[in-house]
């Protein structure tokens, strides 16, 4: 076995603070450079995922939720539970109490419901979307509507107008 010390030449000393370069004879990018690119909806999107988001106060207490989503990454991100205390901070739950019609936009309750353990994630997430103003939140999600990013077939220009469309409410 050779000893790994006596393969270095000395014009090029090894170090551990500089990263190996691969270099191909063909003509291309290097293995760096392609790790480097992005995919074209990789800026929209991470743009689009930092969205803040405004919290909405209780109508009885006139505070927002600690767990109120800040971003429209953060409300993609919540969990069950949270969507479960949202939706009781907020009053949208069975029997609706006299607080729950104090809002702008009522949902359908899940909390309190025979059919409570029921109703997946996503029904909750889109339900809560629809409460707070978010947009293609409606219920039932209509086929058309769920994509893959990956298939997504729009252009980056058709792409940012539909984000700019949903930031302006238009």
């Amino acid at each position: 076995m050779a000893d790994p010390a006596s393969s270095v030449t000395p014009e090029r000393p090894a170090s551990c603070l500089s990263r190996p370069t691969t270099r191909s004879t063909v003509a291309g990018p290097t293995t760096d450079e392609k790790h480097r690119r992005h995919h074209p909806y990789f800026i929209p999107t991470l743009t689009h995922l930092r969205t803040p988001l405004y919290p909405l106060v209780s109508s009885t207490t006139a505070l927002a939720h600690p767990e109120f989503p800040t971003t429209l990454l953060a409300y993609h991100l919540l969990t069950s539970r949270q969507l479960d205390e949202l939706a009781i901070h907020y009053h949208q739950v069975w029997p609706p109490t006299p607080a729950t019609s104090y809002y702008p936009v009522v949902i359908s309750p899940w909390v309190g419901t025979e059919n409570e353990r029921d109703v997946d994630i996503e029904t909750k997430r889109r339900r809560f979307g629809r409460f707070i103003g978010l947009q293609r939140c409606e219920t039932p999600v209509e086929e058309e509507e769920s994509y893959s990013w990956a298939l997504e077939q729009d252009t980056d220009t058709e792409l940012l107008d539909l984000i700019n469309q949903e930031w302006n409410g238009s």
